[in-house]
């Protein structure tokens, strides 16, 4: 197994794994707010994060499943040009991870414009995870068929 090779599978696994925390965190923060408007929250510190924390977190754990899908789709994209001789583009193997790729890019970008925070970038990263998760099935299943 080639370095790159190991380098692309690490770097792609732990972005998608971040994506999930982030879903994670996301849904954690849609029920605490869920708990805050129907106001069921109890304050014996049940929870110890605040909404702020846990969008902050969010936020940093969406950057770097971001910034590790960065690298690792082009070396993946390498290893196909060296096995292949060049790239197709229109292979799913290439369309599913940059399509998940581009929806990340499309909540950081829409957070950082409009400065927007709270439950709507939350129900982007869960949905945004739930379409991670059939890419990384499909993946597995290419790479087991």
């Amino acid at each position: 197994m080639s370095t790159l090779l190991l380098f692309h599978i690490i770097t792609c696994s732990v972005g998608y794994m971040l994506f999930g925390a982030a879903c994670f965190i996301a849904c954690a923060y849609i029920k605490v707010e869920q708990s805050i408007k129907s106001k069921t929250v109890r304050l014996n510190g049940r929870f110890p994060w605040s909404l702020q924390q846990l969008d902050r977190l969010m936020f940093a754990t969406l950057i770097a499943g971001f910034a590790l899908l960065s690298t690792g789709i082009p070396a993946g994209l390498m290893i196909q040009k060296s096995i292949c001789g060049q790239i197709t583009l229109i292979s799913p193997r290439i369309i599913l991870p940059l399509t998940v790729w581009s929806f990340y890019l499309l909540i950081l970008v829409y957070r950082l414009r409009t400065g927007l925070r709270g439950r709507i970038p939350a129900y982007l990263a869960v949905c945004g995870f739930n379409f991670a998760v059939v890419s990384f099935l499909y993946e597995i299943h290419l790479t087991t068929a």
